[in-house]
């Protein structure tokens, strides 16, 4: 007897060793899953500077996760309620669940290399490999472990980047409330300070707030903060909304209160000075955000949820880890293997799409600005850090000048480069969706119409341009736009990924790193746009280059 009991002992560890392999085998497959997912959306963390939080949340998870399965403080859970939901029925169904996410990915995969910044294939991303870490989690430890695991694993998605429609709402009213909140402020204080648009002018100059400090960077990381404290504590549901609520109310005052100090600093020693101000300021606000937030979570601190025993323990008090059958160790190390096979051809599909399509196309006539554009009478204007940080251009130019009709110019000009680095990639996708419309309106200026797609020729080439007309201190200001590719030449207009189709057409067509230029150029002192476009017209083959 001793002798057989030694030997079942034995066996029950042999089995238990070779049940680990496979589960070490889905546990490395669906670590490179998220490897791929942190890869692609770490390039929008980098250039966007509101989701530069990003980079904590996936060790943020992973601790949160280590924490729900410590056994310490735990109430024990029957053997039988865990073994009932690792029933064939659940497992199938995890199963299907798994592949079905895996599926998903390929041809979101596909999608998302010709479009970096669209949140809608951000979250499908993310939200694939999520489900199949739970179905994942489901098939090894049953449902009860996959329940208490949930939020540790959706937590994930704080760090994806919000949808546009609602992101880009929630600056213009931050920005319209920080700005009018930080002009009433200061002239409570005494200092002049007058409203143009999302600019406030004051004695030694103008301030402008861009998105990254409208105050969204502040709500999203108060945001993120709350939703970990409240988990950190383990808040009951209730409070947990009481301390995300109390971090999107205090996140708005603390940054009137940066803005007002900066707007102080630029009133009283000048807005050089601003910028020496402007990241220890917020730095400040997060770090008074965070100690608020946490001495909240403190208080609403009551009586501790205990956590529950991810594995029930046997009679000798041992964890009741479960032992794979000879059939479900084939079946994991089958699933692991598709799921790495998978994984490995969506990646390298993706990349033969899109390097096909570059290999194939043909660069045309290159142009550029002209070194006229240099000599004298055109003054080059210092383009602003963050501008430059973003939109990560190999060349750049922003010059003035006044012709001699006394009319007033001024030239934006990026060239991009074909580029290898995702991020480069997602600061050419960000620079497609800036434009005229939507960038002038937000300094202060007035849309007054849309005149389509015109095309000039300049030095043996057409060149396109989208010309619109804003109204600029009471004066008629005319805004000539272009944004091209280098395999389509200047005088077609890139695609700007502005809607659904538009990003489809361009994962179609294999466009991922394509050489990019933009060119803007606004001109002030024409009443009518038939003349603004004359006066471009005459002007150009001073303006722009061509090599063919």
């Amino acid at each position: 007897m001793p002798r057989l009991a030694e030997t079942q002992v034995a066996d029950s560890q042999v089995a238990a060793k070779s049940s680990t392999f496979p589960l070490i085998l889905l546990a490395g497959v669906l670590a490179c899953y998220w490897l791929a997912v942190i890869h692609q959306l770490g390039a929008q963390w980098s250039v966007f500077a509101q989701y530069h939080y990003g980079w904590i949340v996936p060790l943020l998870c992973a601790y949160l996760v280590f924490r729900r399965l410590q056994n310490s403080e735990s109430n024990q859970v029957q053997v039988s309620s865990i073994r009932d939901q690792r029933s064939p029925t659940r497992i199938r169904e995890s199963i299907l669940l798994l592949f079905l996410s895996a599926l998903a990915y390929a041809p979101t995969r596909l999608l998302h290399e010709a479009n970096p910044i669209w949140r809608l294939t951000s979250y499908l991303l993310a939200l694939e490999v999520i489900l199949l870490t739970f179905a994942f989690v489901n098939i090894i430890g049953g449902f009860p472990l996959a329940r208490r695991l949930a939020f540790p694993i959706f937590f994930f998605l704080v760090a994806v980047p919000w949808p546009s429609g609602i992101e880009n709402f929630l600056v213009q009213l931050l920005t319209r409330w920080n700005v009018t909140t930080t002009v009433e402020f200061l002239g409570l204080l005494g200092v002049p300070a007058i409203q143009h648009g999302n600019v406030i002018e004051i004695g030694t100059g103008m301030v402008g707030i861009d998105d990254a400090c409208s105050g969204i960077r502040s709500l999203q990381a108060t945001f993120m903060i709350s939703l970990f404290l409240g988990e950190y504590y383990f808040l009951s549901i209730p409070r947990r909304i009481i301390c995300v609520l109390a971090g999107v109310a205090c996140s708005f005052p603390f940054n009137v209160a940066r803005t007002s100090f900066l707007t102080w600093v630029g009133a009283t020693k000048g807005t050089k000075a601003i910028p020496l101000w402007h990241d220890p300021a917020g730095v400040t606000i997060l770090v008074a955000c965070f100690f608020s937030l946490w001495l909240l979570s403190r208080l609403l601190v009551g009586r501790r949820c205990r956590d529950a025993q991810i594995f029930p323990v046997d009679q000798s008090g041992k964890p009741d880890v479960p032992i794979l059958s000879t059939n479900r160790l084939s079946t994991s190390i089958l699933i692991a293997s598709l799921l790495g096979l998978w994984l490995f051809l969506a990646e390298v599909g993706t990349e033969w799409w899109y390097r096909s399509h570059e290999m194939e196309s043909q660069t045309s006539a290159t142009w550029g600005l002209s070194s006229a554009a240099a000599q004298s009478g055109f003054t080059d204007v210092k383009i602003s850090s963050d501008v430059l940080g973003q939109f990560k251009a190999d060349e750049s130019a922003h010059k003035l000048w006044r012709d001699g009709d006394g009319n007033i110019w001024q030239l934006f000009y990026f060239r991009w480069q074909p580029s290898e680095s995702l991020e480069n990639r997602v600061a050419v996708q960000l620079a497609k969706t800036h434009g005229p419309e939507k960038c002038l309106p937000a300094i202060g200026m007035t849309f007054n119409s849309d005149l389509g797609v015109i095309t000039i020729p300049v030095n043996g080439i057409d060149l396109a341009f989208h010309q619109f007309q804003f109204i600029a201190d009471g004066q008629p200001l005319h805004v000539f736009y272009g944004l091209y590719e280098d395999t389509t030449g200047p005088s077609v207009l890139a695609n700007r990924r502005k809607d659904t189709g538009s990003r489809i057409t361009a994962a179609l067509a294999g466009s991922r790193n394509f050489g990019q230029r933009f060119l803007e150029i606004a001109i002030s002192g024409p009443e009518h746009p038939a003349d603004a476009k004359s006066a471009l017209a005459r002007s150009l083959s001073e303006i722009i280059t061509v090599n063919k």
